[in-house]
């Protein structure tokens, strides 16, 4: 058994992980899915001006008010930033980091800074009230019309900030043992292009036939992965 907490990407909430977690928890091991700030059932705490520091605290918090340790941390999508920073705070509380289909922290460089001008223009042109961003399309999520009805009512604003504020201070990517779970239809080129950046940092990469959100699309083969990955010989990957 192992300890397995799942950090959700943004406009989510620890709810995207329902059923990966249920698998997870039939196959013994004990699992966590927090909500990040402002996300979730936790949307009335929304702050306009919440950055990343504040999720890294969420998931440091979290780890030390639930006494975590030797645990499996893996973070999707805007939450590869979420883990690099937890990393550099609390690697001795880890077992391994799960970068699932996640963007890999740059040092002193923000979300935007390393998906580059495309985003920089989606991510303008889903302001609202200033300060927000609205959901993507669902064809960025990579979550089939079927789901839509589950999927689409429980997204939630996030705040422009967080993928405006810079990493803070240097990302060492052998600060833990880390992995990289890529899914083979994102829409995103930057975060396709991160699979080849896991390789280039000599993190095992794994691909599943998914779109963005692989525990909406393929829960069984996200499931099956992560058991691996949570194994504690690398040669899990």
């Amino acid at each position: 058994m192992a300890t397995i907490v799942l950090v959700h990407g943004a406009f989510q909430g620890g709810w995207v992980w329902r059923e990966v977690a249920a698998l997870l928890r039939s196959q013994g091991h004990a699992v966590h899915t927090p909500t990040l700030t402002g996300c979730g059932h936790l949307h009335h705490g929304a702050r306009e001006n919440a950055g990343l520091h504040a999720y890294i605290n969420d998931v440091t918090d979290y780890l030390f008010y639930e006494g975590l340790e030797d645990v499996v941390l893996a973070g999707h999508s805007f939450s590869g930033l979420v883990l690099g920073g937890v990393a550099a705070r609390a690697a001795r509380l880890l077992r391994r980091a799960v970068f699932v289909d996640a963007v890999i922290p740059e040092s002193d460089r923000s979300f935007v800074d390393v998906a580059g001008e495309a985003f920089r223009h989606m991510l303008e042109g889903n302001r609202v009230n200033g300060g927000r961003i609205r959901p993507w399309a669902l064809k960025v999520f990579g979550v089939p019309a079927e789901r839509e009805d589950w999927f689409k009512p429980r997204l939630c604003d996030f705040p422009a900030a967080a993928f405006l504020t810079p990493f803070p201070g240097e990302f060492d990517p052998a600060a833990v043992d880390a992995a990289y779970v890529t899914c083979r239809n994102t829409a995103s080129p930057f975060i396709r292009a991160m699979a080849a950046k896991a390789r280039g940092l000599d993190w095992p990469v794994s691909e599943l036939d998914s779109g963005h959100c692989p525990m909406v699309t393929c829960p069984e083969a996200l499931a099956a992965r992560l058991d691996a990955l949570a194994q504690p010989a690398r040669a899990a990957a």
